[in-house]
């Protein structure tokens, strides 16, 4: 028997419970009615980077020293991008090899570059490496043949193509997120067969992008049933199983620019935009790429375009828009803020005003809402270093939001409202995902239970038999059978493996590229 986990990005019980109640979705429902589940909370922000290192260590990014996608750096003026090499933590594949079982993983996020191991990795995007994964057709498994079998057997992708955008969103890059489900549930099916791991982890990671882009319109609902028809390679055998999430999705109502919001608050200067200087000749944002797209020439520009310039150029409709950081006018400038709204401060904490400007943002945020409508837009804000734990808290961002209901916090800076009914994306993130455990070892209540990201590394730890590492933030569960075998055993604590940390890997500008395609960068 082997334990199981199929990771679904940005699930949750909302989005599924129409085709659910409907019957759409009968496998997922029979593992309901067999299982025990319920609501998973993220760590805060509720994104795919840090959430899957969540999940895998059992750690607060406090304890991981990576808390987004990138950081600002705002002595060096830029965004610096993380991959695997950043983390500084051992993952729960990591202990189940120390206590000599072989474990395999496929397509989880951050995991590019991927590592050694007795088992078997797969490195998942989006952040696995473009420029030796696209052309080069190599260096996204370990071991080699694990990558060989796989451009043999399936020619195998990291990356749908044509890959999803704000301005590429047809049916051919639908179909290409399709057929790139089938082809991950495919290659782990094989690999199980031929690997024989004691543990698998897949995750379905581009099915998010279609939530982004259309919430629950027909695409995601094809997405929906083709990935219910591929848990029947699995479900049918005497497996344990955990289907999971790193957070959740929601309608998108209100669009709050954070950064155009701390422009009008006079904490964030710009300089000259893109967009003003094409007001001043005449030509507006629309009229450019109407033009751009009739003579099919967005692609072209992306090519041929040096990346300084595509930096400043909008991106909104497939042409970058205004990126923060290049309009910021630094020396006028005393906070910054990234999707989702961690907040950057220009000033190191022993300065005199440091926490005066902190306070005056948490209450100006925390009491914010939306001048039309009257909803609140901000659940609350909380000062990096005390929401999270751990020896690497202080590196956290200076603030950390926490959104309100059906609200996406976007970085995007130039002409308009700090606010807006549209954007880009159609589904944004919550913190809460989903989780639910089924097979041999576990009850069968449904969906009953609430448990943070952190709780699922060290319950299928136990589940297996092994040890849970002393420094998880987590808890085991209590989901299983009485009579099984981790129900009738005690939870033993072990020491943790010591940290590793290498730095310097991956390709840090194709992870900015397929980051903005997918409209985290804006």
């Amino acid at each position: 028997m082997t334990t199981i986990v199929i990771g679904l990005d940005g699930a949750n019980w909302h989005l599924l419970r129409e085709w659910l109640d409907e019957g759409r979705l009968p496998n997922l429902q029979r593992l309901i009615d067999e299982g025990i589940g319920g609501t998973s909370r993220s760590c805060l922000p509720p994104l795919t980077v840090p959430n899957w290192k969540c999940y895998a260590t059992g750690k607060n990014p406090g304890k991981l020293d990576v808390f987004r996608f990138d950081r600002i750096d705002t002595a060096e003026r830029e965004h610096v991008f993380h991959d695997a090499t950043d983390f500084r933590s051992s993952e729960l594949w990591d202990y189940v090899e120390d206590e000599g079982l072989r474990a395999g993983v496929l397509n989880v996020p951050s995991t590019y570059p991927p590592k050694e191991m007795g088992g078997f990795m797969v490195a998942g995007g989006p952040d696995a490496s473009e420029s030796e994964y696209r052309s080069l057709q190599s260096g996204y498994a370990t071991p080699d043949d694990v990558e060989q079998y796989l451009d043999e057997e399936l020619d195998y992708r990291v990356h749908p193509t044509p890959m999803i955008s704000p301005s590429d969103t047809g049916e051919d890059e639908v179909e290409a997120i399709l057929e790139l489900i089938d082809m991950r549930f495919e290659a782990a099916e094989r690999l199980l067969d031929r690997e024989d791991p004691d543990f698998l982890h897949l995750t379905v990671f581009y099915s998010m992008a279609l939530q982004h882009y259309f919430w629950q319109d027909e695409p995601v609902e094809r997405a929906w049933r083709r990935i219910d028809e591929n848990l029947t390679r699995f479900t049918e055998q005497d497996h344990d199983i955990l289907v999971m999430s790193d957070h959740g999705t929601q309608r998108v109502d209100t669009v709050f620019y954070i950064n155009r919001w701390l422009a009008e608050e006079g904490y964030l200067s710009l300089g000259t935009t893109v967009d003003q200087l094409f007001r001043r000749a005449g030509v507006t944002r629309e009229r450019a790429l109407t033009v751009a797209k009739k003579l099919g020439m967005v692609g072209t520009l992306r090519k041929v375009v040096p990346e300084a310039v595509q930096k400043v150029v909008p991106w909104e409709e497939g042409v970058k828009r205004d990126r923060v950081l290049s309009a910021v006018n630094w020396e006028r400038t005393t906070a910054v803020a990234s999707n989702q709204g961690p907040i950057y401060l220009t000033m190191s904490a022993d300065d005199p005003g440091y926490e005066t400007t902190r306070q005056e943002l948490i209450e100006k945020l925390s009491g914010l809402t939306h001048p039309e409508t009257g909803e609140q837009l901000v659940e609350a804000v909380h000062r990096g270093e005390e929401h999270y734990e751990g020896p690497y808290a202080e590196n956290a961002p200076d603030l950390i939001l926490d959104q309100g209901p059906n609200v996406h916090t976007s970085d995007a800076v130039g002409a308009g409202p700090w606010y807006a009914d549209e954007g880009v994306w159609r589904g944004g993130n919550e913190p809460e995902g989903l989780f639910l455990f089924s097979g041999p070892s576990f009850r069968s209540e449904g969906l009953t239970l609430d448990a943070r990201i952190v709780d699922l590394a060290p319950t299928l730890l136990h589940t297996m038999g092994m040890t849970v590492p002393s420094d998880m933030d987590g808890r085991v569960l209590d989901v299983f059978e009485p009579e099984s075998v981790p129900g009738k055993t005690p939870v033993r604590t072990r020491e943790p493996l010591p940290e590793k940390h290498e730095g310097g890997g991956g390709d840090r500008a194709g992870v900015e590229r397929r980051l903005a395609d997918l409209g985290y960068l804006e």
